[in-house]
């Protein structure tokens, strides 16, 4: 009597246990399940109870566990069918998100754009050569974005451009036309901007200044230019030293007037403002103190008070 009663109650646990894991819906219906990024994991796991995608969150965690450990649900966005049984849904959202979140700051270079998805999506070296070589400076637009996890360069590449074409609008080409300005002209500047300064605020200032610069046929001497020039893998933006200047590149501001022959880096939509409305200034030199906070002079006099001032106490 008691070896049965102990086999009827293994059978219910077994059949309630099946029932727990069993699919939460009849519905097919497939879903979009996002998990942003820094979300809590204790969050997440909240939400996937809140969609109705699992029965009972302790069996889902306990499936997670022996499926994963740490039993932790990256950022990003999953598929999921309501019909799919709980160790499907657990081994999809522990594995397979079928979307990557990639963030791409501001100022970086192309290399550096590359290396970010590259380490993101886990590509070989041949892929990662392949964005680079096809990727055109100061068009990486820098943003969030969610990407397809089985994507190509070509596709991330497109959606950084589809991102580019919206955020650089009719309305700041029209105003930049206004000003006998060209687009590529506007993109080189603004990624020696991003370069250049400390913070947004100090935009439209250095780009007054580059303003003056360029109409006075003056050259525009940044050391950013110097640091594109000389970085490399693990270094691509170095301490540039008073030789570096030296180097015989049509990218050293120090040796040849004008813009270079492109852009830098991939500015924000801040430092691509700041040129087409830059601050109305009679500045052409600028420091930036321990601080990070931007000191402005006319002349080279005054530059080198500032420098005295600011940099030397």
């Amino acid at each position: 009597m008691f070896t049965r009663f102990v086999s009827l109650l293994v059978l219910f646990i077994l059949i309630y246990f099946a029932y727990l894991i069993s699919p939460a819906s009849l519905s097919s219906e497939e879903i979009r399940f996002v998990v942003p990024l820094n979300e809590k994991q204790s969050t997440t796991l909240e939400r996937v109870g809140q969609a109705k995608l699992v029965k009972n969150q302790a069996i889902f965690k306990l499936i997670s566990y022996f499926l994963k450990i740490p039993a932790k649900i990256e950022p990003g966005a999953y598929k999921i069918n309501k019909k799919m049984w709980l160790p499907q849904i657990a081994w999809i959202l522990l594995y397979e998100p079928y979307q990557k979140w990639a963030v791409l700051p501001p100022g970086l270079r192309k290399e550096q754009v590359a290396e970010i998805l590259s380490k993101t999506f886990k590509w070989d070296q041949s892929i990662t050569q392949s964005f680079i070589k096809q990727a055109e400076e100061g068009y990486l637009f820098p943003d969030t974005y969610l990407f397809d996890s089985a994507g190509t360069p070509e596709d991330h590449l497109n959606r950084i451009s589809n991102n580019f074409n919206d955020k650089f609008d009719a309305k700041l080409q029209k105003d930049l036309l206004a000003q006998d300005v060209r687009n590529d002209t506007a993109i080189k500047i603004a990624s020696l901007i991003e370069r250049e300064t400390g913070s947004d605020e100090d935009k439209p200032i250095i780009a007054g200044i580059i303003w003056n610069r360029l109409n006075t046929d003056m050259k525009l001497q940044i050391d950013a230019t110097s640091q594109y020039i000389l970085g490399q893998p693990g270094n691509w933006w170095p301490r540039i030293k008073p030789a570096d200047h030296k180097r015989e590149s049509p990218y050293n501001t120090y040796l040849f007037q004008g813009l270079p022959p492109g852009p830098i880096s991939n500015p924000s939509l801040a430092s691509i403002k700041a040129v087409v409305y830059p601050a109305q200034t009679d500045c052409l030199y600028y420091i930036h103190d321990r601080n990070k906070s931007i000191h402005c002079s006319r002349n080279y006099e005054g530059h080198l008070e500032n420098i005295e001032k600011y940099l030397k106490n």
